[in-house]
Order: C-alpha cells, then structure tokens, then sequence
C-alpha cells in the first residue's frame, strides 16, 4: 500500500514529529511511505531520506496559492499512492482537496486545540469532514473541541495518541558536562527545563514568573527555556534578573533536546492549551517528571501525583509550589521517575501509535 504523508514542512514541531516517526515505523513489508512537504524539506528531511524515505518539496508559494492542488494531484497520480495522510491546517486544507480531487481516500489529523480558528476555517472543516475517510485526533481533548466547537460528527473522530519510541540513548555524563559548561549551568543545582516554540500559547512568561517565586524562597535552580519564536526578546527581558543571577538561560533553538532532558530532573509546561504534547512523552520516556498546566490533552498523559503535578492555567504560584514539591522530594522524584517510564510503555509507544495508524489505512482502502 503507497501512503503520501503531505505537511507544510518538516521543521521542528510535535506534529512533524509525529509525521517523520510513522513513516519510519510502517511496516515496510506493507506500506511503501512517501513524504510530500507543500513548502521546503526542512531539518527532519535528513534522517528520513537516510531510511530511504523519499521527501517531496513542493515549494508552495505563501497564501493562496491554488497550482498546488495540482501539483499533488500529479504527485498522487504519478506515485500510485492509496491513501494520503495530512496533518496541520495548510496541509489539511490543500492535501485534501487534492486527495478528494484524485478520488483517493484521506485522513487528517487534527494536533491541537485550535481555538485561533475562524468561522471560515471551520466552515471548510465541515464541509470537508463528510469527504474525509477518518479525522484523526490526538487526544480526547483535541476531539470534544472539533465535535462541539467546529461541528464535526463523532463518527468521523478517532482518537490516536501520539507515541515514542522506547528505545531511548541517555546521554553520557561526558555530552552531559560538556551541555553543562556550555550552558554555564552549576553542577549541582537542579535543572527545570521548559520547552517549546516562544509564542503566547505557550505562556513562557507564566514560567519566568514561577521561578522568581522560588528565587525569593532562595531555592537553588537553574532554569533553561529551549526554543525560540516571536517573544523571544520579550521574554529575555522579561528574565534578564534571572539572566543576570544565572538561574535562567535562554539556549534557542537546539537540536540535542534529548540530552537536555536528560540533565533535567523536571520538565516543565506552562501552556494555556495543549493538543497532546511531545515533549511529555520525551521527558516521561526517560523518567523525568512533569509540571504541567491542565489543558488539552496533558491529562492524559499525566497522571496527578503519579508521573507529575497539573496546574491550573495562568497560575505561577500554582506551577513553582507543584515544582517545589518534586525539587524538595527525593523519594518523590524517585516514584515519579519510575511511574512515567512505565506510563509511556503501558499507553503511549511508538508500536502503539504505528499499530493503531496502521488499522486505519487497511480499513479504509
């Protein structure tokens, strides 16, 4: 069976992810996997073309550009493709018209809570829900917003969660020193890691204001906020002091996140919404706990008490007391560390998320 993956790009982000990790995990005896990026490769292109995935650029031009739909059209039709699977707006919309166009089933799936959506955007929603073979949804959370808010059937919404693979590579204590000098981060404080692209949903300033709540308690951290983004020179000013004590550093945008991870003893999210985070998945794989705002699907991945603390919402005295708790707990840390590995293996594994993915593309062609 020839599956068309079809995104914007393969840049860092969640969903790219999520599209770069199936078309490494299909079973090749099964599905041949091509990748179609509406705009450029991007940096996740590399480790897929090494697996002899063929990457397809479209080089969409910005905003209405309606010679892509031909573009893919030609693509499905000259790759013999059976099923094309979209994920993200721009590809959901464009891909599916061209998928619906080729007369070649689709799925979608939808990756976050999208309040940003217009009248219009849910208006095409609808009216392309009822051509769509399955949507797709990473959470429950992620569905009830489509079914109340957008209007689309239940019947149409399947919920499969995101997974990861568990064969993860701690890093060495020699890459973790080497991060460590870097960063100018003290060997012996812990660190608190909040990752993510700086834009207002993330609510990264929340975070900031957490930790001056523990600097005034004089607790001993060093924070890292990873990504970068629009606030990011707002925020830096927003945490000069911090900055200035060395208990924040902004890094940027990083490829080694894992290893970063792997020199937190918590991940932290400050979210005013979530569609089915992964980095929860990344810091819980490793056994680290998480601190998270209750939004989207973060609930069902942690469990209150056991893997991590959910806070509410916009609350920073809420996120440094929960953060507290697990930086003055060893035994906690300890508990927690274990709970979450075993979380991850029980729900959300790469195998899972490939097996489920794969009874939809042989129920629907």
């Amino acid at each position: 069976m020839n599956i068309l993956y079809i995104i914007e790009e393969l840049e860092l982000g969640g969903a790219e992810r999520v599209v770069s990790d199936l078309a490494r995990s299909l079973d090749r005896s099964r599905f041949n996997v091509k990748v179609c990026c509406l705009r450029e490769k991007g940096v996740f292109a590399p480790e897929l073309e090494k697996d002899n995935i063929e990457i397809i650029a479209l080089h969409k031009k910005p905003g209405l550009d309606i010679s892509i739909i031909s573009k893919v059209i030609r693509l499905i039709k000259d790759h013999d493709i059976h099923v094309v699977h979209t994920h993200l707006w721009v590809a959901n919309f464009w891909g599916r018209l061209a998928a619906i166009m080729a007369g070649v089933p689709v799925v979608v799936t939808e990756h976050n809570v999208d309040v940003w959506k217009k009248w219009h955007h849910k208006l095409i929603d609808r009216m392309l829900a009822p051509f769509t073979k399955t949507i797709c949804v990473v959470s429950n959370q992620v569905k009830q917003f489509y079914q109340n808010e957008v209007g689309i059937s239940a019947n149409k919404l399947e919920v499969v969660y995101n997974g990861i693979d568990l064969n993860v590579v701690p890093a060495s204590d020699e890459e973790l020193a080497r991060i460590k000098n870097e960063l100018h981060i003290p060997s012996d404080v812990p660190v608190l890691a909040n990752i993510g692209r700086l834009v207002p949903a993330k609510a990264n300033h929340i975070f900031i204001e957490s930790l001056e709540t523990l600097d005034r308690k004089e607790a001993p951290f060093c924070a890292l906020i990873i990504g970068d983004g629009p606030l990011k020179s707002e925020l830096t000013e927003r945490g000069k002091d911090l900055v200035n004590k060395g208990k924040l550093v902004f890094t940027g945008l990083r490829k080694d996140v894992p290893k970063l991870i792997d020199l937190s003893t918590i991940s932290v999210l400050s979210s005013t919404r979530e569609g089915f985070s992964i980095i929860v998945l990344e810091s819980m794989v490793k056994g680290i706990p998480f601190v998270a705002t209750d939004v989207g699907g973060n609930s069902e991945q942690i469990i209150n008490g056991e893997t991590g603390f959910l806070v509410p919402k916009n609350n920073p005295e809420a996120l440094a007391v929960a953060m507290e708790k697990i930086l003055t707990d060893p035994a906690l840390i300890e508990r927690m560390s274990r709970a979450s590995r075993k979380r991850i293996e029980d729900h959300f594994s790469l195998e899972i998320m490939t097996r489920n993915t794969e009874e939809i593309y042989q129920r629907i062609s």
